[in-house]
């Protein structure tokens, strides 16, 4: 079907720039259709008048993306995954990791938090609420700030795992309010999917031993789902799984993830030995328990070409192969591998050296956030100038549920260095999850304007390769979430 109206197809595109989305052909009636039920809210009736106001106004732009968006969601949606992660996941993760390690977790494209809070729920009763680090992004504003307040209606309860939520909701009035502890659990940042923003330091998007990622790449066209599924596979720590939606496409064609088959579904991992720098040769499907073993060996060794999969600290830092090599740079190049227990072992003795000390507790971070903590403490000792080290222990320490400390870390990277936007933008997380909206808006208000006041290309210090534009939007849409209204939440 083609549009009724040309404006109807350059709306579409818009969308497509700025999140994108993309929506075939065979959908141009019913997502014309959505796009006038948004022109009705927005009180537009002229469709070219309605693509200028999405080009002004965030809130229409948010607006259409909810609308266009199924955003579909329960608490305990698909509970047959969410058994999988109880029983299979977590005490993979527990085996590698040890009982001390702190799970990171992901859930990607939150929506308004049921999947999340499911998430952190599943967490608290396996006795992982602490010090586990369990993020939730999504591209609309709007569903962030209704997912922070945690107020849900009898539509986030009908599906046949809801049930396991019910504990920790109480009624009010005509909603249902999240126990507070399990609130508390998540940390909720915006974040498009679509854009290269990640894995980074700033957003928290690293070293995550469990992704969900459900029921949006089918929102995605070809090109943009192979560049998310490498993002995230760049995301995940060694040994760290994906979990996506039966409706979602493979995965497999476009990034090295093992695939685990189980009578729930397929399921990715990205391979416990991974090794970055070597080439990669596509693995076989892992066989999950109960499961017939099956054949899909590949070759991709355009993927190291690319570097898609070197930290973007050492993209650029392979020595000069004419020079004798020395510890350091061992250590940068076991780190680019993914070898990171043999780089923080080689960076274990330089504690004399900055830039050593801070590959020694990055190396340390993608094993163990506690001990990178302890470690990163230590340096930022004997160091006490380094801006990295301390930014680096205010970061850790968020990841550790430890937000007091954290902040007082962020506050004395800010004090070494004003001018720093990655530090004002990790002060303003904290201090949200802490409550302090006041303190949260004006420290993301330092980002955006820090970062406006460069060039939109440019790569903002300490922030894993982010542009200044691109953290700005970032840091822009947290004020803006911080700015909506409680009654819009309802």
């Amino acid at each position: 079907m083609s549009w009724t109206h040309p404006a109807y197809g350059a709306i579409v595109r818009l969308l497509g720039e700025r999140t994108g989305l993309s929506f075939a052909p065979q959908r141009h009636e019913s997502t014309e259709l959505g796009i006038r039920r948004a022109m009705k809210r927005a009180h537009v009736t002229d469709a070219d008048r309605y693509q200028a106001l999405l080009e002004s106004e965030r809130s229409a732009l948010d607006d259409l993306i909810v609308e266009l968006t199924v955003g579909e969601t329960y608490f305990f949606r698909e509970p047959d995954q969410f058994d999988f992660i109880r029983r299979e996941v977590l005490p993979d993760i527990r085996c590698r990791r040890g009982v001390e390690h702190g799970v990171r977790a992901w859930s990607a494209a939150c929506a308004s938090g049921e999947e999340a809070y499911s998430l952190a729920i599943l967490f608290a009763e396996a006795g992982l609420a602490e010090p586990a680090y369990l993020l939730a992004t999504d591209i609309s504003r709007a569903t962030l700030a209704k997912a922070h307040q945690a107020i849900f209606s009898n539509w986030s309860l009908r599906g046949p795992g809801a049930a396991a939520a019910t504990p920790y909701l109480s009624r009010r009035e005509n909603f249902f309010v999240l126990n507070d502890r399990i609130r508390r659990g998540v940390t909720f940042e915006y974040l498009n999917l679509a854009l290269d923003v990640y894995p980074s330091f700033a957003t928290g998007t690293w070293g995550m031993d469990l992704i969900l990622c459900r029921n949006v790449l089918i929102y995605f066209d070809r090109e943009t789902i192979r560049a998310v599924a490498r993002r995230v596979f760049a995301s995940l720590a060694p040994g760290g799984w994906l979990i996506t939606a039966s409706s979602d496409p493979p995965m497999t064609d476009d990034a090295p993830f093992e695939s685990v088959v189980t009578n729930v579904g397929v399921f990715y991992r990205r391979p416990v030995d991974d090794k970055m720098t070597e080439a990669h040769t596509w693995p076989s499907v892992v066989q999950a328990r109960g499961q017939a073993p099956q054949n899909s060996e590949l070759a991709d060794r355009d993927l190291m070409e690319e570097g898609r999969f070197l930290p973007p600290i050492l993209n650029s830092a392979v020595p000069d192969p004419g020079r004798i090599l020395t510890p350091l740079d061992e250590a940068r190049s076991a780190f680019g591998g993914g070898d990171y227990a043999r780089a923080a072992e080689l960076t274990r003795g330089l504690t004399t050296d900055a830039v050593a000390s801070v590959l020694h507790v990055r190396s340390l971070a993608n094993l163990e956030a506690a001990q990178a903590e302890q470690a990163c403490a230590a340096a930022a000792e004997r160091h006490p100038l380094s801006t990295e080290l301390h930014y680096l222990q205010a970061v850790l320490l968020l990841e550790l549920g430890r937000d007091e400390e954290a902040a007082w870390a962020a506050r004395r990277v800010i004090y070494l260095d004003r001018s720093l936007a990655a530090g004002h933008f990790t002060l303003g997380s904290i201090l949200w999850r802490r409550g302090d909206v006041a303190g949260a808006k004006r420290a993301f208000r330092n980002a955006r304007d820090l970062c406006v006041a460069r060039p939109a290309d440019e790569i903002v210090p300490l922030s894993e390769g982010e542009h200044a534009g691109r953290l700005a939007e970032a840091a822009a849409a947290q004020i803006a979430i911080l700015d909506t209204p409680n009654e819009v939440l309802a």
